[in-house]
């Protein structure tokens, strides 16, 4: 096995990838930011890859039917008839090679392998943790995540880190719950933020509208990991962190618009939005109106 790793194309370097596949991705992440998950949006045509590998987990999620293609996973291989929605998972240091016979369409998550060992460090016992590889098979809940990070992105590029590190603490317990062997149960907390815990995670949030803030530092302000405290944030509010921190923007950004003489672009920034458009669509989705609307009325 070592010798067909040093065989092997590390692929864990964005340029590296380029070796792999015929075309660029359509969309890609890394100019967002993102952090611990990036994501690469493909329409490649028929290709043969090279064996490769890379220190990150990989899901790859199929957005249109590919009646055949040859999956090689380490030493195991199979011809699948992978259709819409199927994933397929390759975890770090795993060699895989695909053959495709015609036009196929996809994401590609990299999911950063410290944060599964982080959640498997707090919720099991790490030693007996190993997320196995699987070949294509039906998993609605990654799907939709895979969908919801793409529009995300193609909506609020930068502004969409605080989704983004949301979404790869779920996807990071997801793998833990049904992709590892054994199969492990995560202990869950209950009953919510104690109060002074979520006033204080509150206060920070208004405090920090105006910057790009992040689910790792709301976290740290309470002394919790990510993934604790973004269920336990939901439990007291109803909200996840996210949808929270878009919330108290918008309602910000209401009051700017009704006491103050400030240009719709100057409070969109202010808030913490990145351009004016994305401004205006989460203002009009919460609220029924336009920002130009609400200050005519």
């Amino acid at each position: 096995m070592l010798n067909e790793k040093l065989q092997a194309i590390d692929v864990t370097r964005a340029d590296s990838r380029q070796k792999i596949l015929c075309r660029p991705p359509v969309l890609t992440s890394y100019a967002a930011g993102w952090q611990r998950l990036n994501l690469e949006y493909h329409v490649q045509p028929a290709y043969e890859s090279p064996e490769h590998y890379a220190t990150h987990y990989t899901i790859v999620i199929r957005l249109r039917n590919l009646p055949r293609i040859e999956r090689w996973l380490d030493e195991c291989y199979k011809s699948e008839n992978s259709l819409q929605g199927d994933i397929a998972l390759i975890p770090p240091y795993a060699i895989h090679r695909a053959i495709t016979t015609q036009e196929s369409e996809f994401i590609a998550l990299t999911l950063d392998s410290d944060s599964v060992s982080n959640i498997a460090y707090e919720s099991v016992n790490p030693d007996t943790v190993e997320i196995i590889p699987h070949f294509s098979k039906s998993d609605p809940l990654i799907y939709q995540i895979g969908l919801a990070l793409k529009a995300a992105l193609q909506a609020d590029g930068l502004s969409s880190r605080l989704y983004a590190e949301s979404m790869a603490t779920a996807l990071s317990a997801h793998l833990l719950l049904h992709y590892s062997a054994p199969k492990h149960i995560i202990y869950e907390y209950r009953g919510g933020l104690p109060k002074y815990k979520l006033q204080r995670v509150i206060e920070y949030i208004i405090d920090h509208l105006s910057e790009d803030l992040l689910l790792r530092a709301m976290a740290q302000e309470v002394g919790m990991s990510q993934y604790h405290f973004a269920r336990l944030f939901k439990q007291s509010t109803g909200l996840s962190p996210y949808q929270y921190v878009i919330q108290c923007r918008i309602e910000r950004a209401k009051m700017l618009l009704l006491k103050s003489k400030l240009k719709i672009s100057e409070i969109s920034s202010l808030v913490g939005f990145g351009d004016q458009s994305q401004f205006t669509r989460h203002f009009k989705r919460l609220l029924g109106v336009t920002p130009k609307e609400i200050r005519k009325k």
